[in-house]
């Protein structure tokens, strides 16, 4: 094979990091972020953001942590109103809504989406730099995206790889090295966790990242130095179980409401959701099974049958019993609390 990677700066985070085996629970940016800042899957066909659910009251990590004496910002180079990401934001309870209109060059305007990453990362990390503590931020890159455009001053800088995005994610690797520059002497950082993440996988070559479990497999890192010691997990962590997991390492002692469990705690089960053209896929211990909301379709161990070649669900019963029973509570629990307004513990 002899693959080499394009993340080598993200390679030396991880490797002093604690890292869960990640799933995504959606294949868009508009499902990534609810699911990363309020732990909101969407298990419909239309994204939380612009479902007749967006006006609910949710909870997330911008407003618990302002309960708690933070001050919240959201950096998203994009342009002002892309994906509803400002109006999210603000419902979502941010302080402060840092686009392109707030970074204000349009110098560094890519031609698309918005400002390039390098920038955009180094004008968050300078108003960072001037926050007083404790402080909770959020930021979303772009330049991995389609049409996957590098600053012309970089031409030939980043290796190709076999699909276009390669030189993209080598050059959204350089800015947050860049990034992780201007802040690591800052006397704010060594008291910082830094969850780094994906909103969603992107196309693939090598197979497995193919099929059904591959195509929501990404990394979830948790990179604090001071206070946590470098580990690779083999549990299984997915984009909601984020809010639940900084909550319980910052030691949170409020109730909040979570689809997600925190992803250091031994005692719960681990899996991750996601649903796809009318159809639920739940990945637990070693196997994905997919629902069609009536039925299993199918059941396979992913692990040892990483090319999903051979669907167990005839001579596995037991095993698609229980995980069917885990996933039909899950959408239960999910769907009553969007329709009967209920993501919240605090008083309506």
């Amino acid at each position: 094979e002899g693959y080499s990677g394009f993340t080598p700066y993200l390679d030396t985070i991880i490797s002093k990091s604690y890292v869960f085996e990640g799933f995504s629970n959606g294949k868009r940016s508009i499902e990534g972020i609810p699911a990363i800042v309020a732990g909101i899957p969407s298990l419909m066909n239309e994204a939380f953001i612009t479902s007749v659910y967006a006006g609910n009251k949710f909870e997330s990590l911008a407003g618990l942590l302002k309960n708690k004496g933070y001050k919240t910002m959201f950096f998203h180079g994009g342009s002002n109103g892309t994906m509803g990401f400002n109006s999210f934001a603000k419902s979502a309870g941010f302080d402060y809504y840092y686009g392109r209109n707030e970074y204000n060059n349009e110098n560094d305007y890519d031609g698309k989406w918005g400002i390039f990453d390098e920038p955009f990362l180094k004008f968050s990390a300078n108003v960072l730099n001037k926050q007083s503590q404790p402080f909770f931020a959020t930021i979303f890159t772009l330049s991995s995206h389609h049409p996957y455009k590098v600053p012309k001053m970089y031409n030939g800088k980043f290796k190709k790889g076999k699909l276009e995005i390669q030189e993209a994610i080598m050059y959204t690797d350089y800015s947050l090295k860049q990034f992780f520059n201007t802040i690591e002497n800052e006397p704010w950082f060594e008291n910082t966790l830094f969850v780094i993440t994906a909103d969603h996988t992107s196309e693939a070559y090598i197979e497995f990242y193919k099929n059904s479990v591959g195509m929501y497999k990404i990394p979830i890192i948790y990179y604090c130095p001071k206070y946590l010691k470098p580990y690779r997990s083999n549990v299984i962590s997915q984009q909601i179980d984020i809010l639940p997991s900084i909550f319980d390492f910052l030691g949170y002692n409020l109730p909040f409401f979570s689809f997600g469990t925190s992803s250091f705690n031994q005692n719960e089960p681990h899996f991750a959701i996601s649903f796809l053209n009318n159809e639920y896929q739940i990945i637990y211990n070693n196997f994905a099974l997919k629902f069609d909301g009536e039925k299993s379709t199918s059941l396979f161990d992913y692990k040892n049958d990483p090319l999903l070649k051979s669907n167990l669900i005839k001579n596995n019963l037991n095993v698609k019993d229980s995980i069917e029973l885990l996933l039909k509570a899950f959408i239960q629990h999910y769907n009553t609390s969007l329709i009967d307004n209920k993501m919240t513990l605090k008083k309506q």
